[in-house]
């Protein structure tokens, strides 16, 4: 979820629990060691999701026909979410439900110049981790923690600058048949790429309703 510059950033909220990390602003211990956690697994997941890009049927659902200077951008892509991650840099705010933080139902945003800030909603906890689903499991086509970090920082200038041109799985597998230069432009894109190389190649999740869109604000 990418926000505009002109917004308001960097609020902090009286009456929060102070965090246990300096790096998570606004956010509780518990809270805090969930992020803690995602950020750790989404550095490993996406660097084997780099590993993957090649001529597949992941690659193909997520961005288009495969050709190789399309598949080097996809590559340096998640490399440069992996960068970003490894370094140490990336920071969370936990924003509430508010007019000057999150919508209903919303999981994260993000402003694009200014990395490494991740503002978490209250949404974002609900989601499982990626590690912990087994393929088929249904609380998949919502997302999860991993994925919704890697669809954030892919958002940065500084990383990926993508846009958020679709939301959902359905969405997203059409767009890339039919404009590939968006795909390979789209955070989503990353996400579902990223989810399923690592932990639902090769077995499909039937049944799986699209998420709920998500604002762009």
């Amino acid at each position: 979820m990418l926000r505009f510059a002109f917004l308001l950033t960097g609020l902090i909220y009286a009456g929060l629990p102070a965090a246990a990390d300096g790096r998570f602003g606004g956010c509780d211990t518990e809270q805090t060691k969930i992020i803690d956690e995602a950020l750790g697994t989404a550095k490993d997941l996406t660097l084997k999701a780099a590993v993957a890009v090649g001529d597949t049927s992941d690659y193909r659902r997520w961005f288009g026909d495969f050709n190789q200077a399309n598949a080097e951008q996809v590559r340096a892509s998640l490399k440069s979410v992996v960068t970003a991650l490894r370094g140490g840099a990336v920071t969370a705010q936990c924003d509430p439900v508010a007019e000057d933080g999150c919508l209903a139902g919303q999981y994260a945003w993000v402003y694009s110049d200014e990395p490494y800030l991740v503002h978490l909603c209250p949404s974002f906890f609900d989601l499982p981790g990626l590690t912990a689903l087994r393929p088929g499991d249904r609380r998949s086509a919502y997302g999860t923690r991993e994925g919704t970090i890697v669809h954030e920082l892919s958002h940065f200038l500084r990383v990926a600058g993508t846009e958020d041109y679709c939301y959902s799985r359905t969405e997203c597998s059409r767009m890339a048949q039919e404009d590939t230069r968006r795909a390979i432009d789209n955070a989503d894109s990353y996400q579902y790429f990223t989810e399923d190389v690592t932990y639902f190649a090769r077995q499909p999740l039937t049944g799986k309703p699209p998420p709920a869109p998500r604002p762009n604000r």
